[in-house]
């Protein structure tokens, strides 16, 4: 059911309920975990949380592609989910600190990061995530769905835990960090509209200037996310 209910308020722009939805799959997904899989729910929510999105956005994503719409609804709609999972990974990490080790040492290496490490080096890393998430969205076109759900749970847990323990430190952290997810959201997005093109042969020379104006702002995303951090 939840599924559908992605699906419909996808296609009608709902955003506020997508944002909603997103909020609900990551907390159902977290109990599933707990209950199937106690104490290894780092991955497991993840995976869970992840579930409910596979369908509606492939079904979304192929729509699009075949109408040729423009991709701004797309990118809300991903940032609307990706709103809605963040909140409920950054909730639960609160709640249950020991639930999300996998993402807790990924945290600390990224505070490391910021501290020790110049431009080129974040920019590099940023970089090499963003093609990944591209390459993988391409070659699994429903890898989207979990890419988003992880990086969510990521940024949530990030924020979760620097908000409990100095709020306006976290709002320093949110310029740069929506950047950079933003620039992630969009990689898999282009990475998931090529999938469907080449899966409906749309392969004409104007949907791949298309889909290369919209990498190019997901790079830029990406880069302007980098100048913010080291700022």
């Amino acid at each position: 059911m939840l599924e559908r209910l992605f699906l419909r308020e996808e296609e009608s722009q709902n955003l506020g309920l997508l944002v909603v939805l997103g909020f609900v799959s990551g907390v159902l997904g977290f109990v599933v975990a707990e209950a199937i899989f106690p104490g290894q729910s780092s991955l497991i929510s993840v995976l869970f949380a992840a579930v409910p999105l596979i369908y509606s956005l492939n079904q979304k994503f192929l729509e699009d592609e075949s109408e040729r719409l423009p991709h701004l609804p797309e990118v809300e709609i991903y940032l609307s989910i990706f709103a809605g999972l963040a909140l409920a990974f950054a909730v639960l990490g609160n709640l249950r600190p020991t639930g999300f080790e996998l993402q807790r040492d990924i945290v600390g290496m990224s505070g490391a990061a910021i501290q020790d490490v110049g431009f080129s080096m974040i920019l590099s890393n940023n970089l090499t995530v963003f093609a990944s998430i591209l390459l993988v969205s391409m070659l699994v076109g429903s890898a989207g769905a979990f890419i988003l759900s992880w990086n969510a749970s990521v940024f949530g847990v990030f924020i979760g835990e620097v908000a409990s323990t100095n709020p306006l430190v976290s709002i320093a952290y949110l310029p740069h960090s929506l950047f950079e997810m933003s620039g992630f959201v969009i990689a898999g997005i282009t990475g998931s509209l090529v999938s469907a093109a080449v899966y409906r042969r749309d392969l004409t020379e104007d949907i791949w200037k298309d889909y290369a104006k919209l990498l190019l702002t997901g790079v830029a995303c990406i880069v302007i996310g980098a100048v913010l951090e080291t700022a």
